[in-house]
């Protein structure tokens, strides 16, 4: 009887497919447990990874750069966080002895197919013959199907994966290296990082952040009208001339407005497209101001949950093969949706709306119809339902809204007054509370009615500079200019938060940010180019279609980098030089909590030294006024002074545990009743 290994993605993942292929038993070695079925295929064992397995890591010895000698390695060899990872790869080469072939049942992504494959390869599987699973859900009936119908094994879009994979190494490495090197050259260090797409990315805010620097407001005017209740503004919008804008008040006077017409318009609201991953993101982000990060992660934690479908998708289609009658009669079975997919099932026929983005290996986010168990955190929850009431919203009735313009007349000045009202909410009701729409009701009026005025205001405004990126809207950005995957988008914007390249929530580029930006835009701006990104992610697409090859496409990377590089090298000292003064002038930044009460001129700060560190004032010693600090943890100055006593608030943060927020002053009222 021929042996068969299938590798699954992780070991959660490995039972739901041992439960869903049938009668199994279970073995472990090195702790850890596999699957052991009979199948018209052979014997079939189920084993997990526990995702990335390996990683890439230089041959040689030596940290200068340029370096392209890489290699894969197990991950517990490179990274000391990774030691767990052991026992999975021992047993991986364990329970491939003997086997015939193998089947990769991780995710069908360009990750899992570099994950199960490399599980495969370095557990002597390197010639042997292998499979493809492709699901899109973790339910029985789906990963039966995807067995019972297995896949060739996909050589180009694992290929792709790796070429990506050693890319991304090449440009993360070496310039993260000269940028550190550049420091070092001023006997200084500093951990930077750059790479294929976090650098683009950082350049993206940097624009911003330098239109918003250069921005200078304009003054402008806009003149409105009351009348019982009636709100409307002049039709020429914005006035630029004050003097005109006078001029317009000093004619209107204390007339009476004539409504010189009334138009009503009806329109349809279309339903919403279906989710894929960049849309889930936004849409969590601005109903629950969960980030992009977490929202990924909470959908993955839902797809293994076997409650929605795989999450990390570019789709805005759900193709009809997926039964839609079946979903949503399961989830009328669920207390929460029992209403609403009642009145889908009540209508004739169920055609969802379907959006312009497609994705060759999944379709839209969309429910299972599985019940969640009651172990979902508050957070999954929430975005659980929004992906049920978005699936519901889609096979909805368009909404009907009017618009209705009235148009007054004061002495032959014009203003407009506008209001909106929804007539038959339609898919409203299928996607509450996630519906926000404007509801303005306007008095009747008829045309040639005249209304008395109560008033006419001119109100002063300026224009205001561009708003910065916030996550959510950069990760669209991102999708916008080609830059990053789906999968790896939200991480790129959480290593810009670690590298301290970003800050706040409205996302503002810091001094060190700016400072790597300046450097690579001076000395290796193709690095910064959103096109050189692009050009390369085409050749993976080439490389996935067999148009060309790992070899072609990583030589004209190691060809581009050398050049660039070489430049970078020459001008080392200069570029450490002011990459220095920028870590200077934030770590100063950062340390200044506030002015010092005690003296006129002093700003109290976070001085450390060799036997600690404590809050000092910026006057010493004129001014010796201090405050102790927490022995242990990390601190951080807060905006917001104490209430209290008005002295500064920080938070301190400590490894494995929650932060705490504490007023400087250990006789603040506030610690009273403090151990």
């Amino acid at each position: 009887m021929p042996k068969v290994l299938l590798v699954a993605e992780k070991p959660s993942v490995a039972g739901k497919l041992a439960k869903a292929l049938g009668n199994y038993s279970v073995f472990k070695n090195y702790g850890v447990t596999n699957y052991k079925l009979d199948t018209e295929l052979g014997e079939l064992i189920i084993a997990p990874a526990v995702g990335h397995m390996y990683s890439l890591e230089q041959k040689s010895d030596g940290w200068d750069y340029p370096v392209f000698d890489v290699e894969w390695v197990p991950a517990y060899e490179s990274d000391n966080s990774a030691k767990y990872v052991k026992k999975y790869v021992n047993n991986m080469k364990k329970v491939a002895e003997g086997a015939d072939y193998f089947i990769n049942g991780c995710d069908f992504d360009i990750e899992g197919s570099v994950i199960g494959f490399n599980a495969i390869k370095f557990s002597g599987g390197d010639d042997a013959e292998i499979k493809r699973m492709k699901f899109s859900t973790l339910t029985d009936s789906d990963l039966q199907e995807a067995f019972n119908n297995l896949n060739e094994f996909d050589s180009g879009q694992t290929e792709a994966g790796i070429t990506r994979h050693v890319l991304d190494w090449y440009y993360g490495i070496n310039l993260s290296r000269a940028l550190i090197n550049a420091v070092k050259s001023q006997n200084r260090y500093k951990s930077l990082s750059t790479g294929r797409v976090q650098g683009p990315a950082l350049k993206v805010l940097a624009d911003k952040e330098r239109d918003i620097e250069k921005f200078e407001p304009e003054d402008y005017w806009e003149i409105y009208l009351y009348s019982q209740g009636l709100e409307a503004q002049h039709v020429e919008d914005k006035f630029w001339d004050e003097e005109k804008a006078k001029k317009v008040v000093e004619i209107c006077g204390d007339s009476d407005a004539v409504v010189a017409s009334v138009n009503r318009r009806k329109y349809k609201h279309n339903p919403p497209v279906p989710f894929n991953l960049t849309g889930l993101q936004k849409a969590a982000y601005r109903q629950f101001n969960i980030n992009p990060k977490q929202t990924q992660q909470i959908a993955h934690n839902l797809y293994e949950s076997s409650l929605i479908s795989y999450p990390r998708t570019s789709s805005q289609k759900l193709p009809a093969k997926l039964g839609y009658k079946s979903i949503i009669t399961k989830l009328k079975k669920q207390d929460d949706y029992e209403e609403l997919a009642g009145k889908l099932l009540d209508m004739k026929k169920l055609s969802p709306r379907q959006g312009k983005k497609k994705d060759e290996a999944h379709p839209a986010i969309h429910p299972t119809g599985l019940a969640p168990s009651k172990n979902l955190s508050k957070k999954e929850r929430k975005v659980y339902d929004l992906i049920v009431k978005r699936f519901f919203a889609t096979f909805g009735k368009p909404a009907v809204r009017q618009s209705l313009k009235i148009r007054l007349d004061v002495n032959g000045e014009e203003f407009d007054a506008k209001g909106k009202k929804t007539l038959e909410r339609n898919w409203y009701n299928l996607y509450e509370p996630y519906v926000k729409t404007k509801e303005v009701e306007l008095r009747k009026v008829e045309k040639g009615q005249k209304i008395s005025v109560d008033r006419i205001e001119m109100v002063d405004k300026e224009t205001q500079p561009p708003k910065r990126f916030t996550q959510s809207s950069l990760v669209s950005e991102l999708e916008k200019k080609e830059l990053g995957t789906k999968a790896t988008r939200a991480q790129i914007v959480d290593s810009l938060y670690n590298r301290k390249y970003i800050k706040e929530s409205s996302l503002k580029v810091t001094d060190l940010g700016m400072a790597v930006v300046e450097s690579l835009e001076e000395n290796c701006p193709e690095i910064l180019s959103p096109e050189l990104t692009r050009n390369f992610e085409e050749e993976m697409e080439r490389i996935r279609n067999g148009d060309t090859s790992r070899e072609d496409v990583l030589k004209k990377a190691e060809d581009t980098l050398k050049d660039v590089l070489k430049k970078f090298k020459d001008r080392e000292e200069e570029i450490g030089k002011g990459l220095v003064e920028a870590v200077d002038s934030q770590r100063k930044r950062e340390n200044q909590l506030g002015p010092c009460q005690e003296c006129e001129n002093g700003t109290l700060r976070i001085i450390r030294t060799k036997n600690g560190r404590f809050v000092g004032c910026s006057s010493y010693p004129e001014c010796d006024n201090s405050y102790p600090l927490p022995r242990k943890g990390k601190i951080k100055g807060l905006k917001n002074a104490c209430e209290e006593c008005g002295k500064p608030r920080i938070k301190v943060s400590r490894k494995g545990r929650k932060p705490y927020y504490m007023c400087i002053d250990p006789d603040c009222p506030t610690k009273d009743d403090w151990d």
